[in-house]
């Protein structure tokens, strides 16, 4: 019994482990791993290389291989399906409190304070121009229209949802603006959808009201369904299955006869009403990595731990951008039980209705603090109201979230904000530095240093201070902040010839910086042979310097902190901190 089977961890595992030279779990994974596969939320903090890939990958792998394990030898439960080929009401893609009647064709909600809301089982996407009726069936606050999967169930409160309210305002984004007249009980709300032209417009008994959105071109490939908010009212549906009450325009048809190739079904619906079998663009676990270098290199520890994981085989799948969107669709296709990858192409499979979330069972943040940091919060926010919180077979969702500096405050928050009790495993407190780790800090002062007078002449910096009148023994500040610039770099290479540095990561605030830096070692010929690593570079360039410098082709890394967050590379001695003002 190897040491991780110790903690529960399964011997074919255990197996892979050993063979990569893992002898003993790390702090973080002899806490986190039996925590997890106990079913708990887990926030992990402890330093970049201490193992928290590892801490997550591993009983995750696990849960979602005996879970197929489960569903190949029968032993899943079911729940009540909505079997109906008809279009509907979803039972499903609903707030808690919001009742749809057996058919499918009424909503209603009783709740006198909040909003809430639902979407159809079905959706059309691509083109054509499509029409139902919705119809005030009791007195209270409601607003219909149209919506993607990805948007919020309060309709027209965000970019992906536009409603038309009983205060005969339209809303989308939180913009409320006034269109045609207010309407109420018995009133007949017509919604149209014209894919062709790109523009959503309603009609009140009859009456055309006028084009009410127009729809961006990035938008119009999005699969639209329809969809409801009520608060302390109720509202029925007529997709075309019955005779309208009044007949939709020149050029629309009913909705429920929008061509198959044009139907897509609503994914949460499809995937709570199933038996607890796979879908097949349906994962078991999502893993959203800040980076495209982190994404690759968290995926390739999931091969690797798997490599005996047999009868059944968990398929693991990396999107990330740069990579042909049509081979990732149709991996999903084919079947994925384990997504990772970075924020902007999940966001866009899944809106696309190409990635599904209904048999998410895990939901991790690695390096969180990256993630806010470059403005992911409210994606992240928006994925996780998608998510159902507890599966078709009765299991709750769990998330695991990890950074080097848990303790930021945009962590904390989103953390009590989406958690489920959560347990700490803190092996950073608040201001620890690890032992192994020595901080050496130089100041750089160009009133006693003035080798920046010869150095600017080819010394490039951000150009900040290009209009200034920068000159020698001129003490502006402007003056003096060029000059530290410009020494920075100079006192860098002095730094790797002090101490014979070999290889080392050096870390610069911005973009434009590491570009600057990256010039400023090459002009010194071959001696600091480097390669550089930041968003702007492409990402088969990116790919190729990082494994240049892995294989040590190279000595140095230049690279923001963003992009170079959470990489492992064994071996290395130095990192710098290279940071303008």
């Amino acid at each position: 019994m190897t040491a991780f089977e110790e903690f529960g961890v399964l011997p074919e595992l255990g197996k892979a482990i050993e063979e990569m030279d893992w002898t003993l779990p790390t702090d973080v994974q002899a806490e986190a791993i039996p925590l997890i596969l106990g079913g708990g939320d887990v926030l992990m903090a402890a330093e970049t290389g201490s193992g928290k890939t590892g801490a997550f990958c591993l009983p995750i792998l696990q849960i979602v291989w005996e879970t197929l394990k489960d569903i190949q030898e029968g032993k899943t439960s079911k729940v009540i399906a909505q079997t109906s080929s008809e279009w509907t009401m979803s039972f499903f893609d609903r707030t808690d409190a919001l009742a749809v009647t057996p058919d499918g064709l009424r909503c209603q909600s009783r709740d006198q304070q909040a909003w809430h809301g639902c979407r159809a089982t079905k959706g059309v996407h691509t083109k054509g121009n499509y029409y139902y009726e919705a119809t005030v069936t009791d007195e209270g606050l409601c607003r219909v229209g149209w919506s993607t999967q990805a948007a919020r169930l309060d309709l027209g409160t965000d970019r992906l949802g536009f409603g038309f309210g009983g205060t005969g305002k339209k809303s989308n984004a939180k913009q409320f603006d006034d269109y045609g007249t207010a309407f109420g009980k018995n009133d007949v709300i017509g919604c149209l959808l014209s894919l062709t032209n790109g523009e959503i417009r309603y009609t009140k008994n009859g009456e055309d009201l006028g084009v009410a959105f127009k729809l961006d071109q990035s938008r119009r490939l999005d699969c639209y369904f329809p969809a409801v908010v009520l608060k302390n009212a109720e509202m029925s549906f007529n997709f075309g299955a019955q005779p309208f009450k009044h007949s939709p325009p020149k050029d629309y048809i009913a909705i429920c006869q929008a061509p198959k190739e044009f139907v897509k079904h609503n994914v949460v619906a499809a995937g709570a009403a199933a038996d607890n079998k796979p879908v097949n663009n349906a994962p078991q676990a999502i893993i959203i990595e800040p980076s495209r270098e982190l994404a690759e290199q968290t995926c390739t520890q999931i091969t690797k731990f798997k490599k005996y994981l047999e009868n059944p085989t968990v398929r693991e799948l990396l999107v990330v951008g740069g990579v042909n969107v049509k081979d990732q669709i149709n991996q999903l296709s084919a079947g994925i039980d384990i997504v990772v990858g970075t924020p902007g192409r999940l966001e866009d499979l899944i809106q696309g209705g190409y990635l599904a979330l209904t048999h998410c069972r895990f939901f991790v943040l690695d390096e969180a603090d990256g993630l806010l940091k470059a403005g992911y919060g409210e994606l992240i926010e928006r994925l996780h109201r998608q998510i159902p919180k507890i599966t078709s077979d009765g299991r709750r969702l769990q998330m695991v979230v990890c950074s080097a500096t848990l303790h930021a405050f945009e962590v904390k928050k989103m953390a009590e904000k989406l958690m489920h009790f959560p347990t700490w495993v803190d092996l950073k407190g608040e201001d620890a530095v690890p032992e192994t780790v020595h901080h050496v800090v130089v100041m750089v002062d160009p009133q006693k240093d003035r080798q920046w007078e010869t150095l600017r002449r080819h010394v490039q910096t951000d150009g900040v201070h290009a209009k200034d009148n920068i000159r020698s023994g001129n003490t502006t500040p402007e003056t003096l902040s060029e000059a530290v610039k410009i020494l920075k770099g100079e006192y860098c290479i002095r730094a790797i010839r002090e101490h014979n540095m070999d290889r080392a990561i050096i870390f610069c605030r911005t973009k434009l910086d590491c570009d600057n830096l990256e010039r400023y070692f090459k002009s010194f010929g071959k001696e600091f042979p480097c390669v550089c690593l930041h968003g702007d570079r492409k990402p088969a360039e990116r790919k190729s310097n990082l494994e240049q410098f892995k294989q040590a082709k190279v000595k140095f890394l230049i690279c923001t902190d963003v992009a170079a967050r959470g990489i492992d590379i064994s071996g290395l001695p130095f990192s710098e901190f290279f940071i303008f003002n």
